[in-house]
C-alpha cells in the first residue's frame, strides 16, 4: 500500500523518487492482474502464466525504451550510430535494477513468497 506523503514535507528529489516508485507499482499491479489464472481462457499453470506475462513486460519495456530513445534523434542514421551506446546504457540500468531486486528477494525470500505454498491448491480449485 502506498503511503500518502504531504508534499510540503518532502524535497523535489524525494517527490520525483516517490513518483518513480508509484509508476513502477502501477506497472507491477497490471502485470499481477495478468497473472491471475481466471484472466486466461485455458488451464496454464501459474508459473507458465507468470513466464508469459514476464516476456510481454520485457517486450513492452524494450519497445517503449526504443521509442523514448528514438525521440532524442534527428533521423534514423543518427539513431543507428548511437545504437550501441543506447543499448549499453539501458542494459546497465536494467542490470543494476535487477541485481538490487534480486538481492532484496534473497533477503526477504520467506516473507515475499509466503503464499506460494497454496498456489497449486488454488490453481486446481479454479479448473
Amino acid at each position: 500500500m502506498t503511503q500518502k506523503i504531504n508534499a510540503t514535507d518532502i524535497t523535489e528529489d524525494e517527490a520525483l523518487n516517490a513518483a518513480f516508485f508509484e509508476r513502477a507499482d502501477e506497472f507491477i499491479k497490471i502485470a499481477n492482474d495478468f497473472c491471475h489464472p481466471d484472466k486466461k481462457k485455458n488451464s496454464e499453470s501459474p508459473a507458465q502464466i507468470r513466464s508469459e506475462v514476464s516476456a510481454s513486460l520485457l517486450f513492452a519495456s524494450a519497445r517503449f525504451n526504443t521509442w523514448v530513445a528514438s525521440n532524442t534523434f534527428q533521423n534514423s542514421e543518427e539513431m543507428r550510430k548511437s545504437k550501441d551506446d543506447v543499448i549499453s546504457y539501458l542494459m546497465q540500468q536494467f542490470q543494476m535494477m535487477l541485481e538490487d531486486n534480486f538481492d532484496e528477494y534473497c533477503e526477504q525470500f520467506e516473507n515475499y513468497l509466503r503464499f506460494r505454498k497454496n498456489e497449486e491448491f488454488h490453481h486446481h480449485k479454479h479448473e
